[in-house]
């Protein structure tokens, strides 16, 4: 008698994306219940010049009887907490609405970044889903599932500079300009070390109880409209000096409930990019949430500077526009 064996053989894919994290142009400060924006916003991709500072992620999908626990190591630990569960809860509404049954593992790393981590990280990993499960989704599909774990993640998946337009039912990103178009502006961007930061909800909880919000949300049409003009008209210094007032205002509003992202070491340099304009040196300040001062400039004034940087020896890293997400590894085993 011939025995027959039968062998079952489950498709193994990998998939190993590569997403860039962001800084404010019209700072994001305050949010809905599904963590969508209470008013339009803008962000810029960055990453250095050799573009090294980057999250990567790799998914991991073999086919199962069913949706198997999902493994999810970022920086090589365990995911966890709030934010943990609802990107979690997020990849298995995904895997749900796509009746597709998987055991996942998914690794994430981030290199060399100081702030916006959460926006390259599910740009990455829905990016990443997408191909390993050969969706074919739109990044505008993409969008809804990346958002529920980053309220800006907007501005890492479509990159260059995004405008989030919260009024377009349903909720839209569009790039206005890409890393191309705006090559002439320079960033340097200088870390703080500080024991702990605020973090994005304590931001978002507090910034909407000053009673200038009101005010703040009313001016916000009138920065995203100077901003466009600017870009429209190659104004890149007009942009960086809009951007500066609107995310000067988030701080100030900030601060007056007793929430200070910017700490003295921070306000120092502040201020001292406010001194290089003095001096006809056209540099600008943008700050996010986290422990880090980006000085933004254009072309003609970026060796001015990192000379007056280096005379106050404050430490920089030379940063540049960055691209939308990259896919860097796709194979069926």
């Amino acid at each position: 008698m011939i025995s027959i064996l039968h062998v079952v053989v489950k498709i193994q894919k990998i998939s190993t994306v590569v997403a860039y994290p962001t800084i404010p142009i019209i700072f994001l400060g305050g949010i809905n219940p599904d963590r969508t924006p209470l008013y339009d916003t803008m962000g810029l991709a960055v990453t250095n010049m050799d573009e090294t500072t980057r999250t990567e992620t790799t998914v991991e999908s073999t086919e199962d009887k069913d949706i198997s626990p999902i493994k999810f190591l970022l920086d090589k630990q365990e995911l966890t907490g709030l934010r943990g569960k609802q990107i979690i809860e997020s990849v298995k509404s995904l895997m749900e609405k796509n009746n597709i049954k998987a055991k996942i593992k998914i690794k994430s790393n981030n290199y060399g970044i100081f702030s916006g981590s959460s926006d390259s990280g599910l740009a990455a990993l829905f990016i990443a889903l997408n191909d390993v499960f050969d969706l074919k989704y739109s990044k505008d599909d993409i969008l809804r599932y990346s958002m529920k774990g980053s309220e800006s993640a907007g501005r890492s998946l479509y990159g260059g500079l995004t405008l989030t337009l919260v009024n377009e039912k349903p909720l839209k990103v569009i790039q206005l300009a890409s890393e191309e178009d705006l090559n002439r502006i320079k960033l340097f961007s200088v870390p703080f070390q500080y024991d702990s930061r605020i973090s994005a909800d304590e931001i978002h909880a507090g910034i909407i109880k000053n009673p200038q919000f009101p005010e703040r949300v009313k001016q916000i049409p009138n920065w995203v409209d100077r901003i466009k003009k600017a870009l429209k008209n190659d104004e890149l210094v007009e942009l960086l000096k809009t951007a500066e007032e609107n995310i000067q205002n988030a701080h100030e509003l900030l601060e007056g409930i007793n929430i200070s992202v910017r700490k003295p070491d921070m306000l120092r340099l502040c201020g001292q990019v406010t001194q290089m304009r003095r001096e006809k040196i056209e540099a600008y300040y943008l700050i996010g949430g986290g422990n880090l001062v980006t000085i933004a400039t254009i072309d003609t004034f970026a060796k001015t500077v990192t000379k007056y940087l280096s005379k106050y020896q404050w430490k920089y890293y030379e940063f540049k526009v960055a691209s939308a997400p990259k896919i860097i590894k796709s194979q069926t085993l």
